[in-house]
């Protein structure tokens, strides 16, 4: 086992523990950091810092009840590099995963990587959510669960994200330490746009068996502090249809916030 792997199955809450899908992940960690030399995938490359901020981070999203319930649709809203999909489809061969940004050298990267690993039930898109999801395209009120990470406020995320989310499903926001105040300024905004807010659920890490004959010093205190950061999950029940005027242009959205 390298650090990557030492790191996923030392989760107490979640450990990843089949050797296999623990091989993939230990894979995908030298690509990012290999790939990020071409293109601009993300700031973080060492492994310590892939395993907990990257993998980690995007499986807690399998721990929801919601997520946990077998062939569903999911949407990574604003994916960069890949997280929080490409993690949560290399544990759950049954979801049909899409991948979507505006970004399009990151989307191919995306779809390269997702083929590289045999990943099947994944679609990368290139595009501007308030475009891809507006009335009357086809993924429009289409997916289970629609989820983002680290793209833009709460008050603007929904927006762009709950139009994806047909009545039923779920919009699932990961936030760290601002959450709380993302929170109020987004709760109207919920309503308008058909969602109404089920439950905040804290995301704790524990590392279990770690030490410094693999990890540093320096490693082992990264560790704690990732494991003592605040991490929130806000899920978002979508109770009816969206509105047709929504989303807005992102202008606008951006100036003025529902």
């Amino acid at each position: 086992m390298n650090k990557v792997s030492k790191i996923l199955s030392s989760v107490k809450e979640m450990p990843v523990s089949e050797e296999a899908r623990l091989e993939r992940f230990e894979w995908l960690a030298g690509h990012i950091a290999e790939e990020n030399k071409k293109v601009n995938i993300t700031s973080i490359t060492d492994e310590v810092g892939i395993a907990t901020k990257h993998f980690a981070d995007s499986l807690s999203l399998l721990r929801l009840e919601e997520v946990a319930r077998e062939n569903i649709r999911l949407a990574d809203i604003g994916c960069g590099g890949g997280f929080p999909g490409l993690p949560i489809k290399m544990m759950r061969d049954d979801i049909d995963v899409t991948m979507l940004d505006s970004t399009e050298k990151k989307i191919k990267y995306v779809e390269s990587t997702a083929r590289l690993l045999g990943l099947e039930k994944i679609n990368c898109i290139a595009g501007r959510a308030e475009e891809v999801g507006a009335v009357d395209t086809p993924l429009r009120e289409s997916f289970d669960i629609v989820t983002s990470r680290a793209v833009a406020r709460l008050s603007v995320l929904s927006e762009i994200c709950l139009p994806f989310v047909k009545v039923g499903g779920y919009f699932i926001a990961m936030k760290a330490a601002s959450a709380d105040e993302e929170l109020e300024e987004a709760k109207n905004g919920f309503s308008k746009l058909g969602g109404r807010l089920m439950r905040c659920v804290d995301v704790p890490f524990t590392f279990e068996g770690l030490d410094a004959d693999t990890f540093s010093d320096e490693e082992l205190s990264r560790l704690e502090e990732f494991s003592s950061a605040k991490r929130v999950l806000i899920v978002v029940k979508k109770v009816k249809p969206t509105p047709e005027q929504y989303p807005r242009a992102w202008a606008r959205i951006i100036k003025k916030p529902l």
